[in-house]
């Protein structure tokens, strides 16, 4: 009876983990499909996987041993679905310092919530004071990614940029408004021109030089000069 009972613990365990493991396939074929969808600009129904995803590997990280890297994964890709939406609002927790009220462990989040808290400032900056203002929360956002990340490159170099940004409206005029101040005609950015008319002329020609000829420069002799032709046949 007991060997039976320990038989069928057994069965209910790799029911349970076979079980696990087909869902846990599903989801990521569907996250898969959404990640696609997201990079082609269709948003339609990726909201909805990316929740489902969400509670699964909420539930997940309370496992022992499972840990909270993949819900800190697709809860960054949710950020990054509203971001590419511009739908800044829904990114950006309220309080003075948005950006360090997120858990310490998520910096990809951290960085998104940074790139919303400037872009939605940046938005309203209408004047040199207000550009000011959006540089100057974007900059605090991104110093608190680098504290926790020190090697977010991505972080690292908007925080330089805006920095020098600041700088160069300081530097200016009085009525300078920066660089794309409050531009948010489109996220993705600008389509380009045409390309511009160059002639041919302008283009210069560099011609590799024969090891002989460099070899006769070397030695204080002009190439093309003091060479003895041997003639052929």
């Amino acid at each position: 009876m007991k060997r039976i009972a320990i038989y069928l613990l057994s069965a209910l365990v790799l029911l349970t983990v076979g079980s696990v493991c087909w869902s846990l396939s599903g989801l990521e074929n569907s996250l898969a499909q959404a990640q696609q969808d997201v990079a082609t600009l269709n948003y339609e129904g990726v909201q909805e996987r990316f929740d489902r995803a969400e509670q699964f590997y909420e539930f997940g990280s309370r496992i022992p041993g499972v840990g909270n890297q993949a819900l800190n994964d697709i809860r960054a890709r949710k950020a990054s679905l509203q971001y590419w939406q511009r739908n800044f609002a829904a990114i950006v927790p309220p309080g003075e310092d948005p950006v360090a009220s997120l858990p310490p462990d998520n910096t990809d989040l951290q960085f998104v919530t940074a790139n919303a808290v400037f872009r939605s400032a940046q938005a309203q900056a209408k004047d040199r004071q207000t550009a000011l203002q959006a540089m100057d929360a974007g900059i605090k956002a991104y110093l608190v990614v680098l504290k926790n990340s020190t090697d977010n490159v991505d972080a690292a170099f908007n925080y330089e940029y805006l920095i020098r940004q600041r700088g160069a409206i300081l530097a200016g005029p009085a009525n300078a408004k920066g660089s794309n101040a409050g531009d948010e005609s489109n996220p993705h950015g600008q389509p380009g021109g045409a390309p511009q008319q160059t002639e041919m002329n302008d283009f210069k020609i560099q011609i590799p030089v024969d090891p002989k000829e460099f070899e006769d420069q070397k030695n204080g002799q002009e190439a093309g000069k003091n060479v003895v032709r041997q003639r052929r046949g």
